[in-house]
């Protein structure tokens, strides 16, 4: 399923958009993420601390963590199960399921505020280039406290993307590094080169 998403990532365009560059400086907070595709769950974890972010992801490969510092430049990839990751530059484009609004995107317009989980969130509805139709629709509610998407639906993937149990700050800085005694590698176990294609 995990594979599956990321060749659809495109769709996640906008929350990716918001949260990466666009998010509050002094943002801090986590929360439950939960990725749907039809009548399929993903959950998943994802921090935030002034514009750094790490998202914490358990598929059929293990668990893996993606650890994005655009005040670096880089990004890593850890996995626990072996005690190793892999470091990359961080270029134009975002690693894995973090992707940035492309130059050609369409449009975006607020068409509302909404209460979300608890937040108070402006909504837009947003067109992109992509998908098998060339353009994709889809609808973002950014949380105006926290400066950063919260929940995304889009209709035309039967897809949607939104943080549940959302608590503000309390992180520790050691969160968005490499833990202590992990091996920097170029090709740690169980990170196959389909992987290593993906997040390139």
């Amino acid at each position: 399923m995990l594979a599956n998403l990321r060749r659809r990532s495109w769709c996640l365009i906008l929350p990716a958009l918001l949260l990466f560059p666009g998010m509050a400086a002094a943002a801090e907070f986590s929360a439950q993420m939960w990725i749907k595709e039809g009548d399929k769950t993903m959950p998943a974890k994802v921090f935030v601390q002034n514009g750094k972010i790490r998202q914490e992801f358990n598929d059929a490969g293990g668990r893996t963590v993606t650890i994005v510092r655009p005040d670096k430049k880089l990004f890593w990839v850890v996995m626990p199960q072996d005690k190793s990751f892999i470091e990359m530059p961080l270029k134009n484009k975002l690693p894995g399921q973090f992707i940035e609004m492309p130059p050609d995107a369409i449009s975006k317009r607020q068409v509302g505020t909404e209460t979300v989980n608890g937040y108070e969130a402006d909504k837009y509805e947003v067109t992109v280039r992509g998908g098998p139709e060339g353009v994709t629709r889809q609808t973002v509610w950014v949380a105006k406290k926290l400066g950063a998407p919260i929940k995304m639906v889009c209709p035309s993937q039967n897809l949607s993307v939104e943080y549940k149990g959302i608590k503000e700050g309390g992180m520790s800085a050691l969160l968005f590094e490499p833990p202590k005694g992990f091996t920097k590698t170029s090709s740690p176990i169980g990170f196959s080169s389909s992987m290593r294609q993906e997040i390139e």
